[in-house]
């Protein structure tokens, strides 16, 4: 009996094991696959050992939807042609023990719940790492070193467990699956992205930031950076919601994600980001084992609203939510300690990227029509960030009497929040009359207490209860009063 149950165990037949694993497992062969098939390295490295085919192998429990399969190309051979086959399957690999065909496509496919499709070869080369997904609707899409290649094929029934399935195929005789939290130290994005060298610092010394409410047009100094040209006002990151391997310092300016975590480091700025400003950010430390960076990105979503739990391991997911949400991904490929990003909101929505000081690059358009508040999910590499400030946008011109969002710039952060501010010959009848929320109504009221008067009662009221920040100055709002003109 005893036998039985190891024979059983060893061809993976043992019903002790359930069909699912915890879903922080990391992947491994199935002990079923093809008979040119050996595994090693913990069922990590599959390797095919004669002929070309005859190599079908399946990851040792289900994979979630959403969940990427990293594979990496260990050996390449020269005698054969084609590549692997991958993709999925909805039959138990414990089913198919002693029965296994010679290909996966189409000795498979042409039955009922297998799933795959050929590789190009171009994409197979000698230690390049691919992964690949199925999505809700059952695209299947794959990546190569960390650029997304789109849709590989489609009409996966995401309705039943799947297992992955690779077909040890061609000139592709060695592959690994890898594990993106611990064995990804040196495969990373090397995509042609403007970078310049990190900005060379003198021994740092204490800097005294205000908020932007509270500093009326005072600003940090930042000589010691590479965006010290721009004018940078203390910002924090939200402390109602946050990834949950993320952590912030007393001072909400500085986010670290756990060193044994590689995903959920989502951190929010503490206001929305308004159409002409820049924020910018400067990586602390980075942890090499992992592999990604950063993702930026704008959502209309509240924080306070936001339950941490519901924030998705991996930052595509977040478009499926009922908000508002726009990000790029490794918007800083192989980030190092120093280096710094800006990202500025233009007038025309789009949404601007330099590093260390270098030139811009578009990430992304976002609707300016909204409110919308800057993002940032600490992934991979990098491990800790610090936020050095937001720059608010340039004053418009004293000839330009109105804001609408169409040509929205910097009235909307005040040079000063006193009123002796404004130039000594502008006319009074060229302020702001009109509601910098809907452009519809006139401004009829007055925010307690910061005094600005910049939307109208209905608007003011509806901010209040939502946002609760001035949108000129983020200064808390404590009432709103009704005014009259006479």
């Amino acid at each position: 009996m005893k036998v039985l149950k190891k024979i059983k165990a060893r061809i993976g037949l043992s019903h002790k094991q359930g069909l699912h694993c915890p879903p922080a497992q990391p992947l491994e062969f199935h002990p079923v696959h093809g008979e040119n098939v050996m595994l090693s390295s913990g069922n990590t490295v599959a390797a095919r050992v004669e002929s070309f085919c005859k190599a079908v192998v399946f990851t040792h429990r289900p994979v979630r939807v959403n969940e990427k399969v990293f594979i990496r190309f260990v050996e390449k051979s020269e005698s054969w042609s084609g590549s692997i086959r991958f993709g999925f399957s909805a039959v138990d690999p414990r089913q198919l023990a002693g029965s296994l065909p010679k290909y996966a496509c189409p000795d498979l496919t042409n039955k009922n719940g297998f799933w795959a499709k050929a590789l190009s070869e171009k994409f197979a080369d000698k230690d390049s790492v691919m992964y690949y997904y199925v999505s809700n609707s059952g695209d299947v899409v794959f990546g190569v070193n960390g650029e997304d290649k789109g849709v590989f094929f489609s009409g996966v029934d995401t309705r039943r467990q799947l297992w992955g399935m690779v077909d040890v195929y061609g000139n592709s005789n060695v592959i690994e699956l890898v594990d993106p939290r611990r064995t990804l130290n040196n495969i990373r994005s090397s995509q042609n992205v403007p970078r310049s060298p990190a900005p060379v610092r003198q021994q740092q010394q204490p800097e005294v930031r205000l908020r932007r409410s509270e500093s009326c047009g005072r600003v940090a100094n930042t000589s010691e950076s590479s965006v010290g040209a721009k004018r940078l006002a203390k910002a924090a990151f939200h402390r109602a919601c946050m990834g949950q391997n993320v952590t912030l310092n007393s001072t909400a300016n500085i986010a670290a994600r756990s060193e044994t975590e590689f995903c959920n480091g989502y951190v929010f700025l503490d206001s929305p980001l308004q159409p002409g400003e820049s924020i910018a950010v400067r990586v602390l430390e980075t942890e090499n084992t992992y592999i990604g960076s950063l993702a930026f990105g704008l959502t209309g979503a509240d924080p306070r609203h936001l339950n941490t739990n519901q924030l998705p391991e991996d930052s595509d997911l977040l478009s499926q939510r009922p908000e508002y949400w726009v990000h790029s991904k490794d918007v800083l490929p192989n980030p190092q300690a120093g280096d710094e990003l800006c990202f500025t909101l233009g007038l025309d929505g789009a949404v601007l990227c330099s590093i260390n000081g270098g030139s811009q690059r578009v990430l992304f358009h976002a609707d300016i029509s909204i409110p919308t508040r800057p993002f940032i999910d600490i992934y991979g590499v990098a491990q800790k960030i610090q936020l050095l400030g937001v720059c608010p946008a340039q004053p418009l011109s004293s000839q330009t009497p109105t804001l609408r969002r169409s040509s929205r710039s910097s009235n909307s952060r005040p040079k000063s929040c006193s009123p002796q501010s404004l130039p000594p010959n502008l006319d009074q009848s060229l302020v702001q009359t009109e509601c910098v929320i809907c452009y519809e109504s006139d401004v009829d009221c007055v925010l307690y207490s910061c005094g600005h008067m910049c939307m109208c009662f209905q608007c003011a009221v509806q901010q209040w209860s939502g946002a609760g920040e001035c949108p000129l100055c983020r200064a808390t709002i404590r009432d709103v009063i009704r005014t009259y003109r006479a």
